[in-house]
């Protein structure tokens, strides 16, 4: 069987689509953009990618799930005379096409396909000047021509937000016969971006089963650059959007990490200028509900982007694609960012747990100051009760001539002065006590600082004063020693 499908022995060609056939090589290279749209409007900013894409009998998935993976936002070509590169000077390319994609999450990404003459390794400095986009169109850098295509104007200090650091490179190479196929140090020189020779057992390269199947079909990828020989124009553009995914992940997965690491700082600095448990609850609960929203991102618009086989049934896509995200490191880092989350979510809940149980000892104390009052009430109106009864009743202790304010009656006030007094002062003490409690439970709470500490107590570890040390002062000059006798001697004790 030949590379263009058709049978040895001259028959009818097979039924699928015929390899791509072109004199050129196809440089694509996808950027990460900080820039985002509503998530809500990307089905109607962008179209579907079976409707812009060659994707044969694979458009109707695409189409299905288009909800779910990445959408032609805009195209357009470019002009290939007014291109030029730092590095690169093997010619005019034949042509150019600027991409802007849309990702699930909003994400926008930037893509550059352009055809160039030449074989693999000459393609290598263009390689370099693509993925570092020291690329200029008509005098004006490619970053800025991506965002003004796009709508994106300058920040408050004039400048342009440019691409992100998560790209990924394509080079598809159309090949007729096996001797065609490039080797395994051509393989690693285009993905390395280096014209230099290598160990093999020192490679990161890896070789997707269903991309290598048959004799005239070559599929190598690198955390940076991706080489896909021999395949059909469809399979090409399935790599293009699978790429596009993968950087969109990256992206992502690198921004969830940075808000994590925030929450953390504030996390730990939480006691500052904090002295009540309101606001501490506060302040968790913020950070409560954004780590909910980082485990939602990170389940949908990175874990999710990982699995395409459920929604496009074709071996070779899923292959190159699973490969793809972890040759990237998107499926390692995503659990490790996961278990980041997971962690300070529970460390959240204990110290929710610790606050909840200061805001019941506070409501205890509160419970039981009314308690000690309404009980002193009861008391009070009970001794004033039994003092108006006492003037009340018929004796010969109660005059009917002297007045209720007569000094005939004092120690009667001065006992209810003295259980008025008494009862300010157990309110005062227990109020005093109340603060001081108060005052103990929040120079209870842990700290990062502390931590240090407790692993100081319970490890063994070492905390260092962050007083600098005092310079040495100079000693006086001491005498020279004086010789050494030994005890025993009688000869030293005759001479003394």
């Amino acid at each position: 069987m030949s590379g263009a499908g058709t049978r040895s022995d001259g028959q009818s060609p097979l039924p699928f689509d015929p390899y791509a056939s072109r004199e050129t090589l196809r440089l694509t290279t996808v950027y990460a953009t900080p820039w985002t749209y509503d998530p809500a409007k990307v089905g109607q900013a962008a179209g579907r990618p079976g409707d812009v894409l060659n994707l044969g009998r694979l458009a109707r998935y695409y189409n299905t799930s288009d909800q779910q993976l990445p959408r032609v936002l805009r195209r357009e070509a470019l002009d290939c005379s007014s291109l030029s590169c730092e590095r690169w000077r093997g010619g005019e390319a034949v042509s150019a096409q600027l991409w802007h994609f849309l990702v699930p999450s909003g994400q926008v990404l930037v893509a550059l396909t352009l055809d160039v003459p030449g074989d693999l390794i000459e393609s290598i400095p263009l390689l370099e000047d693509l993925y570092y986009a020291s690329v200029t169109c008509a005098g004006l850098p490619f970053e800025q021509l991506a965002a003004d295509r796009i709508g994106c104007g300058p920040n408050g200090d004039g400048t342009v937000p440019g691409f992100l650091p998560e790209r990924h490179q394509l080079v598809f190479r159309s090949v007729d016969t096996p001797d065609q196929a490039p080797n395994d140090d051509i393989v690693q020189r285009v993905i390395y971006r280096t014209d230099l020779p290598y160990r093999a057992e020192h490679s990161s390269i890896s070789y997707p089963t269903e991309l290598n199947r048959r004799p005239t079909t070559v599929g190598a990828l690198g955390p940076y650059v991706s080489l896909i020989c021999g395949h059909q124009d469809y399979v090409e553009n399935c790599v293009l959007l699978s790429a596009v995914q993968a950087v969109g992940s990256a992206a992502r997965l690198r921004e969830i990490r940075a808000v994590a690491y925030t929450y953390v700082h504030r996390f730990r600095h939480r006691t500052t200028g904090q002295g009540s448990a309101h606001d501490r609850r506060t302040t968790l609960e913020d950070i409560s509900d954004g780590l909910s929203q980082l485990e939602v991102e990170l389940s949908y618009s990175v874990e999710a982007g990982g699995d395409i086989g459920m929604l496009v049934p074709a071996l070779r896509v899923e292959s190159f694609h699973q490969e793809l995200f972890a040759a990237i490191g998107v499926t390692e880092r995503a659990a490790t960012i996961g278990q980041m989350l997971n962690r300070l979510g529970n460390a959240i809940a204990a110290e929710l747990t610790s606050v909840e149980s200061m805001e019941q000892r506070a409501a205890d104390r509160r419970r039981v100051r009314t308690v000690v009052a309404v009980t002193f009430v009861t008391t009070v109106s009970g001794t004033l009760g039994l003092l108006f009864a006492f003037f009340g009743i018929n004796a010969r202790q109660v005059d009917e001539h002297r007045s209720m304010f007569d000094d005939h009656y004092t120690p009667i006030y001065v006992l209810i002065a003295t259980i008025l007094l008494c009862a300010v002062a157990i309110f005062a003490g227990m109020r005093l006590q109340e603060r001081w409690e108060e005052r103990r439970d929040r120079s209870r709470t842990r700290t990062w600082e502390s931590t240090h500490r407790l692993l100081a107590r319970e490890a063994g570890a070492v905390v260092l004063d962050t007083t600098p040390p005092s310079p040495p002062q100079h000693l006086p000059r001491s005498r020279a020693p004086e010789p050494s006798r030994v005890p025993g001697d009688r000869n030293d004790r005759r001479s003394t």
